[in-house]
């Protein structure tokens, strides 16, 4: 059922929260903001691929993957190959062929004519100067790479679709507004159905973990890989919400960061209790405006905007655990590989909902991306619960580091923006002369 739901959910996402983002009329404080949220997001994501390759938690134990050296001589894929299948991957020739096939490098044998010719003659001469009845080649002459369709979704070639579809739509304004509320109300209900999905979660998950610790060996030293899954996801976000972001604060303002975390307690434990962006946005820019005495215009821009798409938490969450997958069977990504998973990561978490429960469904695109397979997603879920709480603590404290930041260039800044949140929230602020600011 979330296989289902991946697709819908990911076209959606992204075009309503591109399309909604109101570049314009924020100005060079939009530009910044949304500058500084893909910054902070790719360095979530490197941390998390050198914890991953550093600690490597699918690599604890035996997993029982053996290494079977093929007898065939097919060459393997250069980097060149590689690169050039995420470029065909990222512009595909068809938006509907993408949704179930994507573009990939395979070597085949072809036969010249002389090479034919040749076996003719040499085949003729075995038998005795008899015409040979094989007058069909055969494919022994020189490797070649060809590219082909093979079947999968091509979701880097739909995520960019949906970026550049979301960011157009965006710009067109009123004449937009009727394909942006279909898309508003397609997200709604696609997000209502992953939440019907999530209701049969417990019991579905219960006979994934069940089918999944029946086909395991040795299930201490399974406990054991898990743990140091946790323990690696745990410390990449420690190190980027409490090291990393505080630095890059501490770099720009010359400021206490730990003034501003500690000013959003009560943001952080509602974080913990929701597991959601969105609904803890309202504690959070309480937190932002009465105890760290922001400017009430910065404020109800950046963070709304943090809740859209500022998803570090997430996105290293997706490289992490991506990569653990492969360890665990034994899969080698190289460095194009690298790059595509974080691509997709990045595109991912901006267009990810700010609700609980729908990493999990976000982290099979980044998969299906990476050709990993999302079968061992299942395991996952039995800790998804806990890192969900993690995941927001880290996506909040890099939304109000990020309005302090600007808050310290821009004291006085009057920001007109109208954001809006799909389903869940719709936030508008206008400030008047008397610098008054309503919420609707």
């Amino acid at each position: 059922m979330l296989k289902m739901l991946i697709l819908p959910l990911m076209v959606t996402s992204l075009v309503t929260g591109l399309a909604n983002l109101n570049g314009k009329s924020a100005g060079k404080i939009g530009l910044i903001t949304i500058g500084y949220y893909i910054f902070t997001t790719i360095i979530a994501i490197l941390v998390g691929i050198i914890l991953a390759i550093a600690i490597r938690p699918g690599h604890v134990i035996n997993n029982h993957v053996i290494a079977v050296k093929s007898v065939d001589d097919t060459p393997s894929q250069s980097a060149k190959d590689v690169f050039l299948d995420l470029v065909r991957n990222i512009f595909p020739d068809n938006i509907v062929q993408a949704t179930f096939e994507m573009s990939g490098t395979m070597y085949v044998k072809k036969m010249d004519k002389q090479s034919h010719r040749n076996n003719v003659i040499q085949n003729d001469f075995v038998n005795g100067n008899r015409s040979s009845n094989d007058t069909d080649p055969k494919p022994d002459g020189p490797w070649t790479a060809t590219s082909v369709y093979r079947p999968g979704t091509n979701a880097l070639g739909i995520l960019c679709y949906s970026v550049i579809f979301g960011v157009i739509l965006g710009r067109l304004g009123d004449k937009g507004k009727v394909v942006l509320q279909f898309f508003v109300t397609l997200n709604d209900i696609t997000i209502r159905m992953v939440w019907l999905v999530m209701w049969y979660s417990p019991v579905g998950i219960m006979f994934l973990i069940i089918g999944k610790v029946l086909s395991v060996e040795d299930l201490i030293s399974t406990a054991q890989q898990l743990a140091m899954y946790l323990t690696t996801i745990i410390a990449g976000a420690s190190l980027h919400g409490l090291a990393v972001l505080p630095l890059l604060y501490v770099a720009l303002t010359k400021k206490n960061p730990f003034r501003i975390i500690r000013g959003m307690t009560q943001a952080i434990v509602t974080a913990l209790a929701v597991a959601s962006s969105s609904a803890t946005l309202p504690v959070t820019i309480q937190c932002c405006e009465d105890n760290l005495k922001m400017n009430n215009a910065i404020t109800r821009f950046v963070l709304p905007l943090g809740a859209t798409m500022n998803m570090d938490g997430s996105a290293q969450f997706y490289v992490v655990s991506a990569i653990y997958v492969a360890q665990m069977h034994a899969i080698s990504l190289n460095f194009f590989e690298m790059i595509l998973l974080s691509l997709c990561a990045v595109l991912t978490s901006v267009g990810a909902a700010g609700i609980p429960n729908t990493a999990i469904a976000a982290l099979m695109v980044v998969m299906a991306a990476a050709g990993l397979p999302i079968e061992s997603v299942s395991i996952l879920m039995v800790v998804d619960w806990f890192l969900g709480r993690v995941r927001t603590v880290v996506n909040i404290i890099g939304d109000c580091l990020t309005a302090a930041i600007l808050d310290h260039f821009f004291p006085q800044a009057d920001v007109d923006v109208e954001v809006e949140m799909g389903p869940e929230i719709s936030l508008c602020t206008s400030t008047d002369e008397h610098n008054r600011t309503e919420i609707v």
